[in-house]
């Protein structure tokens, strides 16, 4: 393994030299603080450092911040050679980003020791970031495996506006939709726990019964049935999914709707909200068994049906405050009462976040009759 050996007094980098080739090291030789970090732009440079703190042109504190501030998956271990033996500077030296601090004089067991120690460390962090390697590549191989089933099956987007924002490369939240007959239209809008991967592995299944029952001219009753049976067969406990589930007949206006453990379904007429339905089940997965329905809504000409994943009412700003429901039914009245497009509900939430980072998949389904 490469070392360097930054220190400015000619003899003390010879010393160290011998030693540590003796100790079957690859010492490499910088006579100042620039010089080693000239030989650490390099391409392949040493990751074991000695570093004297009292050197011309850039001293050891300065060497450690430079180093530091370059952002990398596979940092140098640093140790810093000094006279100085106070706690402040002890301190200041591991503030700097030393990961280790030998005063001298020091006994060559000791050195040795310490250098040792670090380039365990460096091995152990070559081992993680290789594994890490291996990890995101796998994972790269999984998300394009479930995009491209998620792909595959053709949301008829038909009488809906939508705002899909994922936080990782796939997401938690689904969103199906597609035509049982020419009137009756069969949308899912659901929410798995968590997000990213391990919340989307649930997908296929949903995906695959949901557009196999619905071309197969079944009830929605039916596909939700077979949904949640299949969840708790098939899925590890702990993974579940929030659902809305929707049977629009646009003919007669008439909507069956389901609401599994999911934030309120909104409708709006004349853009004022005129009903809110709420959960009447949990979520699916959990327990198999019936899930009855909820009936008695129409929507007529114009009126329209607004459904969600929490990841839109708790989207949080710098003051980690929710923009919660309320915020929301205003937004859509004046959405509505101005017919102004949807990207103007996306606007809005961004003006609300500011700079705060989402934390939770987020999606938004309009229907219109």
């Amino acid at each position: 393994m490469k070392i360097l050996i930054a220190d400015d007094d000619l003899l003390s980098r010879k010393i160290l030299s011998v030693v540590t080739a003796k100790w079957q090291y690859e010492p490499v030789l910088a006579e100042d603080g620039e010089q080693a970090r000239l030989i650490l732009e390099q391409e392949e440079p040493p990751l074991l450092l000695l570093i004297d703190w009292e050197m011309p042109h850039m001293n050891g504190i300065e060497l450690c911040h430079y180093i530091r501030a370059i952002k990398t998956d596979n940092p140098p271990f640093i140790i810093l050679l000094t006279a100085r033996s106070e706690v402040d500077d002890i301190v200041n030296g591991l503030d700097a980003g030393a990961n280790d601090y030998i005063v001298k004089p020091f006994s060559n067991a000791e050195l040795k020791a310490r250098i040792d120690s670090g380039r365990r460390m460096l091995e152990l962090q070559a081992a993680l970031h290789q594994t890490q390697k291996l990890l995101n590549y796998e994972r790269e191989v999984i998300e394009n495996v479930l995009l491209n089933i998620k792909n595959s099956q053709v949301c008829n987007m038909d009488f809906l506006r939508i705002i899909e924002i994922p936080v990782e490369k796939t997401s938690g939240d689904i969103l199906l939709s597609a035509f049982k007959n020419k009137d009756i239209q069969h949308i899912l809008l659901g929410d798995f726990t968590g997000h990213g991967l391990t919340a989307a592995i649930g997908g296929p299944v949903v995906f695959s019964i949901f557009y196999s029952m619905t071309y197969k001219n079944m009830e929605m009753a039916e596909i939700v049935a077979e949904i949640n049976h299949q969840m708790v067969l098939q899925l590890p406990i702990g993974l579940f999914l929030g659902g809305i589930f929707i049977e629009m007949n646009h003919a007669t206006g008439d909507v069956t709707l389901w609401n599994c453990g999911m934030s309120d379904i909104l409708i709006y007429r004349h853009a004022k909200l005129l009903k809110r339905i709420p959960s009447h089940f949990m979520a699916l997965g959990i327990i198999d068994e019936a899930i009855e329905p909820i009936v008695g809504n129409i929507l007529e000409a114009d009126d329209y049906l607004y459904a969600y994943s929490d990841g839109m009412t708790e989207l949080l700003n710098s003051e980690e405050e929710e923009y919660g429901q309320a915020q929301l039914e205003q937004d859509i009245s004046e959405i509505l009462l101005l017919d102004k497009p949807m990207d103007s509900l996306i606007e809005k939430l961004n003006h609300f976040k500011g700079d705060t980072e989402q934390s939770d998949d987020l999606t938004f389904l309009e229907l219109k009759r």
